[in-house]
C-alpha cells in the first residue's frame, strides 16, 4: 500500500514491485526462456488491449508506432483529427512520411464532433485516420466508439488510434470498436516505466501494409507481427522492462478492466467535484473531459505555476500546463495505480496551499494601505 505522491500526466507513478522486477538478470532475448517469458506476456496483452488478435509490442516511445502505423498501412493519404499537441504530431509524422494530409481540428478543450468527421470523408477518400482517444496535452477524451462509426460507415479508412494515456484508464475497445491500430506506451495509466509499447495490427491493417511497398525495418508493423507469432521481438527488446510489464499485468488483470476503468472514472469526477467547490474550471468542454487527466484553470489570484512549484516543495508533484496553455493552467494525472485516499490527500494539499494565499493577500493589502 505505497502512498503516490507523484500525479504527472505521465510519466506516472510505478508501483516498488514492478520496479524491483527490473533488477531480474539480464538474458539472452533469443533464448528458450525468454521466449517462454515473451509468450506468457503475449498471451495476456490482448485482454489489456481488447482484441483476440495479437498483443504486440515494441521498445521504444509511442511515437515510434505512431510513425510506424502511418508508413506501413496508408499508401497514400491520411486524415488527421486534431484536437491538441499528440494530434498535431500525429498529423506531422503525416507530413514527415511523404503522406498526401489533411486535417480536421476543432478548438484546443473540444471534442472531436463525428458528424465532422462524416462529412469530410463524404467530400475525400483517405488511406488512413489517425486520431488521439485522449489528448493529455489539455484533458480532452475525444468520444471514440462514435468518432469510428462514423469511419467504418462512410469509408474503407483505417482507423489509427494514440491511446497512450487512455488504455487502461477508459474504456478502448479494439475490436468491439472496429479499430485498427491501437497504441500505448506503458507509462501512462498501465504504471510502468518509458521505454514500451503496446498495440494491436488488425487482420484488414495487414492486409493493406502488404500492398504497401516501402514499410522501412523498425517501422514495418508486419516484421513486428511476424516476429512476435515466431515468439520474440523485431530487434534487442528492453528485457528489463518486460519484467516489469509481467509483474503489472499481473496486477491489471486481477483488478480487472471493467473495475480499473471504474476507478479511474471515480477519480476523475471526485476531481470535477472538488474543483467546482472551489473555483477551479476545466480547461477542457464539459462532456468531453479525461478520465485520467484533470487540466485545470485555478481560481483568479493563483497562478498555476506558482502552485506546481510549491506543491513539489512539499513532496507533491503534478503536472504544469501545455504549450500556450502553460501559463493559466495545471495538469493533475490521476491515473495508474492511484487510489481515491492518494487523490483526497493531494487535493488536501491543494486546499491547504490556497488558503494560505487567500490568507495572506488581505494582509499584504492592509499593509501597503497602513503605509
Amino acid at each position: 500500500m505505497e502512498k503516490i505522491q507523484f500525479f504527472l500526466p505521465g510519466p506516472t507513478y510505478v508501483p516498488e514491485d514492478a520496479r524491483q522486477a527490473m533488477a531480474a538478470p539480464v538474458v539472452g532475448h533469443r533464448s528458450a526462456g525468454f521466449r517462454s517469458f515473451y509468450q506468457s506476456i503475449a498471451g495476456r496483452l490482448p485482454a489489456v488491449l481488447r482484441t483476440a488478435g495479437d498483443g504486440l509490442t515494441a521498445t521504444g516511445s509511442s511515437t515510434l508506432i505512431m510513425e510506424s502505423a502511418v508508413i506501413s498501412t496508408a499508401a497514400a493519404s491520411v486524415l488527421s483529427l486534431t484536437n491538441g499537441a499528440f494530434s498535431e504530431r500525429w498529423h506531422a509524422i503525416s507530413r514527415g512520411a511523404g503522406k498526401a494530409a489533411d486535417r480536421l481540428s476543432a478548438p484546443w478543450g473540444e471534442a472531436i464532433d463525428p458528424d465532422l468527421v462524416r462529412g469530410a470523408l463524404r467530400r475525400k477518400r483517405y488511406d488512413a485516420v489517425t486520431l488521439v482517444h485522449n489528448e493529455t496535452s489539455t484533458g480532452v477524451m475525444n468520444p471514440l466508439a462514435e468518432i469510428a462509426r462514423a469511419v467504418r460507415e462512410e469509408s474503407d479508412a483505417l482507423i489509427l488510434v494514440d491511446a497512450v494515456s487512455s488504455l487502461g484508464g477508459a474504456p478502448v475497445e479494439a475490436d468491439a470498436w472496429g479499430l485498427d491500430v491501437v497504441l500505448a506506451g506503458t507509462q501512462k495509466a498501465l504504471a510502468l516505466p518509458p521505454g514500451l509499447v503496446v498495440f494491436t495490427l488488425s487482420d484488414r491493417a495487414a492486409d493493406r501494409a502488404a500492398k504497401v511497398e516501402r514499410r522501412g525495418f523498425y517501422t514495418d508493423l508486419l516484421r513486428y507481427r511476424d516476429k512476435h507469432r515466431e515468439g520474440g521481438a523485431i530487434t534487442t527488446p528492453a528485457v528489463s522492462l518486460f519484467y516489469a510489464l509481467d509483474r503489472q499485468l499481473e496486477r491489471i488483470l486481477a483488478e480487472g478492466m471493467e473495475a480499473r476503468w471504474a476507478r479511474h472514472e471515480r477519480l476523475y469526477r471526485r476531481t470535477a467535484e472538488w474543483a467546482a467547490a472551489r473555483g477551479f474550471t476545466y480547461a477542457a468542454a464539459e462532456g468531453a473531459r479525461s478520465w485520467t487527466v484533470s487540466c485545470l484553470r485555478p481560481p483568479a489570484g493563483i497562478d498555476p505555476q506558482a502552485l506546481v512549484k510549491q506543491l513539489a516543495g512539499r513532496g507533491w508533484t503534478v503536472g504544469g500546463g501545455y504549450g500556450d496553455w502553460k501559463p493559466t493552467t495545471f495538469r493533475i494525472g490521476h491515473m495508474g495505480e492511484v487510489r481515491d485516499s492518494d487523490l483526497e490527500a493531494l487535493l488536501a494539499e491543494i486546499d491547504q496551499l490556497v488558503a494560505a494565499q487567500a490568507v495572506a493577500a488581505p494582509a499584504a493589502a492592509g499593509v501597503g494601505g497602513g503605509a
